[in-house]
């Protein structure tokens, strides 16, 4: 009896646990692709700023791919995020009136720092997160986000 009314207990802590658990999962796979262009776009800066060089983040249909915009021989390979199967992204540049799908678009990072302000929007079936990027740090503004 009483080893049925500990496993009862433990019964219910896993049902009252097992959400949250769940939830934290799924808002993870949307947010790692976020954080990982991020880290792209402040890695993209401080290396144009540190070798006096442009750097290029490829936007990919399947992820990132981060490298000097002219390449030279003593170049190490290049920096490449693929994302998870089913999250996908659209971007918005600021001449763009809405959101558009990637097809290998280029984001440059200038030697001065400088980037392109673009508009992100990450979607995961039903969940999504929309950000801009500033163009003077490359560092995320303006987050909006929706996650079951």
């Amino acid at each position: 009896m009483e080893i049925c009314f500990v496993l009862f207990i433990v019964a219910v802590l896993f049902a009252v646990a097992a959400p949250p658990v769940a939830k934290q999962f799924q808002e993870e796979q949307i947010r790692k692709p976020v954080r990982e262009l991020q880290t792209f776009a402040k890695t993209a800066r401080r290396l144009a700023m540190e070798q006096d060089r442009a750097y290029v983040v490829l936007l990919l249909n399947t992820g990132y791919l981060l490298e000097p915009l002219e390449k030279r021989d003593t170049d190490t390979q290049s920096l490449r995020y693929d994302l998870p199967a089913n999250v996908k992204y659209e971007i918005q540049r600021p001449a763009d009136r809405d959101l558009k799908t990637v097809a290998d678009a280029r984001w440059v990072f200038t030697p001065n720092g400088l980037c392109e302000p673009i508009v992100f929007y990450f979607q995961r079936n039903e969940d999504w997160v929309r950000f801009r990027i500033d163009a003077l740090t490359a560092r995320i503004e303006n987050e909006e986000s929706f996650i079951r």
